[in-house]
């Protein structure tokens, strides 16, 4: 599902980056005809998170006034065809979908391997869901954590009012400021045969770093426990992007697996939201709406409860090869209906192999999709290796009613969305409308 080299650690890779006639880092050429990325090698002892002296590729993007640290990368001397597909999908989100990244709507990426797409959509202010078999994710969960997005969370759960004891040193003396009750910390070092965790706190109070104890002394209640949530996203507000967030999480492509995540993600999302009231002690004002005062405005579509806000943006690179995956392309596409929201796009890079399968997945795809394909750019004018780029969404209600009756229909229009037009407003039904995603997702009213 992931692309087949990102699996080789780079520790493992004894050749080492090639270097000119002065010693200076060669960048593979594949990432200089990006129009958005600009790539360059940090020489070994300068990255602050670099494995063992080994030289870190670092990843500027300019747009959003970043620079990622990829600790975990490619092998060195990759070729165009290694790295060709992602720095596709990266050119493009950042062409066309610039401001639904900044927006902060959800993208899936799925078969993420070293997440190169997935953090540059959360550099962008996306909230991201970066998936991989559960064998590949340790690439991205590195490379997360370097830029800002660790995996390796904790939840403070004991120690009352008074919240968890806190020592500077290892054994050494406790500190009066205790970490609070709730907060969240990311794992700097774990020393479990000592009940020890060396942490740096994301939410809550207290000191910034310290030790811990992760269970009571002579007990068995636990301090801290793992967590899967993740510190909300920072809104852009004017010329700063924000910071979108990352999780990182294992799925097999499954359809029905795939829709549960999303339900998941609505859970940890809204309980990081809830997290962060509860810190900043803010109780939102509720409005006071009547529901008779208000219609809906025709042709809005709204979520019924209970079901999952679906991805508004799914991303994949280089998943579909025959000779190396097999027919995995069909439950690709399974999944990709699954979780695609009724307005939401697809964006597929596929680099081209001798058989690679790519018009069976192609034929696949378009039975319920419509979709736009595309030479992105050869490796080698002298031969027909290189990338396409494939952009998918559901067909338009107008592309249905022009096409023949046997034409592809949206299935979102009776599974996921109820018609505006058939939808009667209730009162005590305005909590159940979401407002965070429109204009399929959200609220549009008029004063009647």
């Amino acid at each position: 599902m992931s692309q087949r080299s990102v699996r080789l650690e780079l520790e493992g890779n004894k050749k080492g980056p090639e270097r000119d006639k002065n010693g200076k880092l060669i960048v593979p050429s594949t990432t200089s005809p990006s129009h958005h990325l600009f790539f360059r090698w940090d020489e070994p002892g300068e990255a602050d998170r670099a494995d063992d002296g080994a030289p870190v590729f670092l990843c500027e993007i300019p747009i959003a006034q970043r620079t990622l640290q990829l600790v975990r990368q490619l092998p060195y001397g990759s070729s165009f065809s290694d790295w060709g597909p992602m720095v596709a999908i990266c050119d493009y989100v950042m062409e066309v979908h610039r401001q639904l990244l900044r927006s902060g709507k959800r993208v899936v990426e799925l078969g993420c391997g070293v997440g190169l797409p997935a953090l540059v959509c959360a550099s962008m202010g996306a909230r991201v869901l970066a998936t991989d078999l559960p064998s590949a994710l340790q690439d991205l969960e590195k490379n997360g954590a370097a830029n800002g997005w660790p995996q390796k969370i904790w939840r403070v759960v004991g120690g009352g009012s008074e919240g968890v004891p806190v020592s500077k040193e290892r054994g050494g003396k406790i500190e009066k400021e205790r970490l609070s009750q709730g907060a969240l910390v990311e794992e700097l070092e774990l020393k479990q045969d000592m009940n020890l965790m060396y942490y740096r706190r994301m939410t809550g109070t207290g000191p910034k770093e310290g030790w811990v104890q992760l269970v009571r002394p002579n007990g068995i209640k636990p301090l801290l426990i793992k967590t899967e949530l993740r510190p909300p996203r920072r809104k852009a507000q004017g010329k700063d992007m924000g910071n979108g967030s990352l999780i990182v999480t294992s799925l097999r492509w499954n359809g029905d697996e795939a829709l549960k995540l999303m339900s998941r993600a609505d859970e940890l999302e809204d309980a990081a939201e809830a997290l962060q009231l509860e810190h900043s002690k803010v109780v939102p004002e509720q409005p006071k709406l009547r529901s008779d005062d208000f219609i809906m405005l025709p042709g809005t579509i709204v979520r019924p409860e209970g079901f999952p806000k679906l991805a508004d943006l799914v991303i994949c690179s280089d998943c579909v090869c025959e000779p190396a995956y097999g027919e995995t392309w069909e439950q690709l596409v399974e999944v990709l209906e699954k979780i695609l929201a009724p307005d939401g796009s697809v964006l597929i890079s596929l680099r081209r192999r001798s058989h690679d399968g790519i018009e069976n997945f192609v034929m696949r795809l378009g039975r319920n999709l419509r979709f736009q394909r595309y030479r992105y750019r050869k490796s080698d004018p002298a031969n027909a290796d290189g990338v396409d780029l494939i952009c998918a969404s559901w067909p338009s209600k107008n592309e249905q009613f022009e096409q023949s009756v046997d034409s592809p229909r949206n299935p979102r229009e009776s599974q996921y969305a109820l018609r505006a037009e058939s939808f009667e407003l209730l009162p005590g039904s305005l909590e159940n409308l979401d407002e965070s995603c429109p204009p399929f997702e959200g609220r549009k009213f008029l004063k009647k």
